[in-house]
């Protein structure tokens, strides 16, 4: 049966998260909020920021949000774009981030083939590749208290194991 809940956005998050902390940028283990066991992962759809705000105030994380882009006659392939919107009170910091996340994304089939290569076995989807859009310099983040945020978009192509018959996804 085919699983809609997961999608390939996930695996993009999560290459970041991956690669930053191999880095030595992000260490979770400052991201554990009180009364929590497990930490928090600072890479998170929009509508965490308030929550994440509360929890771990002062905290750097990476806000992202995809838009699926124009499905063509190619109908088995996809591809969308994630942006990721570094914030923190350190601009040395988020513009590290960006220089990773950029050197990550930028070698289309070549980062598409790393990003495979570090992701679980279960992920369904098939990356063929990844390119850099916008890198944005830091900006003043007006609404979070002094924070500044810096952005990063990145386009990506994928395809999913289909049925054969149908077309359908599997």
């Amino acid at each position: 049966m085919t699983n809609y809940t997961y999608v390939a956005s996930y695996d993009v998050r999560k290459a970041l998260l991956n690669e930053l902390q191999a880095k030595n940028l992000i260490d979770l283990n400052n991201y554990i909020a009180d009364g929590f066991s497990d930490p928090l992962e600072p890479v998170i759809p929009a509508q965490q920021v308030p929550e994440f705000n509360n929890l771990l105030p002062g905290n750097t994380y990476i806000v992202y949000d995809v838009v699926q882009n124009n499905m063509g006659p190619q109908w088995w392939l996809t591809e969308e774009t994630i942006t990721f919107n570094i914030v923190s009170t350190d601009q040395a910091e988020i513009q590290t981030i960006i220089n990773v996340a950029a050197d990550l994304f930028r070698r289309y089939d070549l980062s598409a083939k790393d990003i495979k290569a570090g992701l679980v076995a279960s992920s369904p989807f098939e990356y063929h590749y990844f390119r850099v859009d916008l890198a944005d310099s830091v900006q003043p983040f007006v609404n979070e208290g002094g924070s500044m945020n810096g952005v990063i978009s990145v386009t990506y192509s994928y395809t999913r194991e289909v049925d054969y018959l149908t077309g359908r996804y599997k």
